[in-house]
């Protein structure tokens, strides 16, 4: 460094050398220096390239300058500058691609009305249903809470962007539903609110996921009280000797069976039956477990014994029908309701005797906990084979990628077939068997 000054006060003694030949005879004398600089100088001005966005700096008394970012959007920017709150270039880099697609959501809405656009199609977007795990029908539910009591009842509130809505404006809109319909001026009862309200709140949660709002306004909302207990009518079911024997006889019709069977040997929820596919059946140890990978919640997700009868029943449907994928991916909800008064005509069960109980086709979920209930199997793996929630201790205790866990699993699924044998199929296994292997000559279902 000191032999570099010193030829510099060199080059400067020499009045005759002119700029070109001071940078040539450094070039010469210290070309690692020279190149050195020139790449440091590179670096800092080139203009780096941004994706989306670009920042503009701006004079504040504040902060000296200050930078703001402009967005793109479809190929075109955007005319108006985000306030980036920072002079410091890295930090107004990572502001603007945190916030990106939230500024973008709110200036289209306050543009163009957007907001509402994208609350109208959002339980209609296939991409979005299938990542908060909706069914069909729970899709069309809350499309139907969004277009027909959010979307009017802010219309109403004059609201066109997310970031209006605040918790006292959702809490305005439960006690609107709660004092009469929003449309058709009729009261609703407070737990049938608290379901209008879940498909808010799964909304919101996708917003705050994707970073479309800063705040969740539903995150604190509190669900209404169900006082009066007469709102919530209880679901009734079978007494437990009544469904012996019935799977044994011939069924006229063969879905009816199928969905019926399924429900009372297994306790499993409609939309998981609906999802079933032969490859999902699985074997571990010798017992046969439905392998249910997507459900309603995450408990949802798991190991279901299954009886050796209704598998080889639901295969024999599956290739009848050439179902490749799931087997009951195309009945509706009338296929339930079918079913449950189907076998409410076996067991010789009036429609009106079937109202008043309100035994339905769910019932037999219901039928299946009381059932492993009264024979013993146990609180906690019924919560597991059923698929509520349970603590973390139970599931590792029967976590089935465990060789210990597995055993247990396994040993609870046999007691669980057991008691389906003695208490559904009345120990006539064989005689099932031997009918399914004459199912040419005569359908025993």
């Amino acid at each position: 460094m000191n032999q570099l000054k010193g030829a510099v006060a060199k080059i400067r003694a020499q009045q005759d050398n002119t700029l070109y030949s001071a940078r040539s005879y450094l070039r010469n004398m210290f070309p690692d220096v020279v190149m050195a600089v020139q790449a440091i100088d590179h670096e800092n001005m080139r203009k780096k390239r941004r994706v989306g966005f670009n920042l503009v700096g701006r004079e504040s008394k504040k902060y000296g300058i200050i930078y703001y970012a402009r967005f793109s959007y479809k190929g075109k920017t955007l005319p108006t500058k985000f306030n980036t709150h920072t002079d410091d270039i890295g930090l107004a880099e990572k502001w603007a691609i945190k916030n990106k697609e939230r500024m973008i959501a709110m200036y289209l809405a306050k543009k163009n009305g957007q907001m509402y656009k994208y609350l109208e199609g959002f339980y209609k977007d296939e991409n979005i249903c299938l990542e908060i795990n909706l069914s069909e029908r729970d899709r069309k539910d809350k499309e139907n809470v969004i277009n027909n009591k959010f979307i009017p009842f802010l219309r109403r509130e004059k609201i066109t962007t997310f970031e209006q809505i605040q918790l006292s404006t959702l809490i305005k809109l439960q006690n609107e539903l709660l004092s009469g319909d929003i449309k058709r001026k009729k009261t609703v009862k407070p737990q049938t609110v608290n379901g209008y309200m879940k498909a808010i709140k799964s909304l919101f949660q996708y917003l705050m996921r994707k970073n479309i709002i800063s705040e969740n306004p539903a995150e604190r909302l509190i669900g209404l009280p169900v006082v009066n207990k007469r709102d919530r009518k209880k679901r009734g079911c079978y007494d437990l000797d009544n469904i012996k024997n019935v799977f044994c006889k011939r069924w006229k019709d063969e879905l009816s069976y199928l969905l019926c069977a399924i429900v009372y040997t297994t306790g499993m929820r409609n939309s998981e039956i609906k999802r079933i596919r032969i490859e999902d059946i699985q074997i571990i140890n010798g017992c046969r477990f439905i392998n249910v990978k997507t459900s309603k919640t995450e408990s949802g997700v798991r190991l279901i014994p299954i009886h050796e009868i209704l598998y080889k029943k639901m295969k024999a449907y599956a290739i009848k029908n050439n179902k490749d994928g799931a087997i009951f991916n195309d009945i509706k909800y009338n296929d339930f309701i079918k079913a449950n008064n189907d076998l409410a005509k076996y067991l010789k069960v009036s429609d009106e005797e079937l109202k008043n109980e309100f035994i339905t086709f769910y019932s037999g979920r219901h039928y299946w906990k009381t059932l492993m209930s009264a024979e013993g199997l146990g609180e906690d793996i019924e919560e597991i084979f059923m698929g509520h929630k349970v603590v973390g201790s139970v599931k590792k205790l029967y976590n089935h990628r465990d060789r210990q866990g597995k055993a247990r699993l396994v040993k609870k699924a046999r007691q669980v077939i057991s008691i389906i044998d003695r208490c559904i199929f009345n120990k006539n296994i064989r005689a099932g068997v031997r009918a399914y292997k004459n199912d040419n000559k005569r359908t025993p279902i």
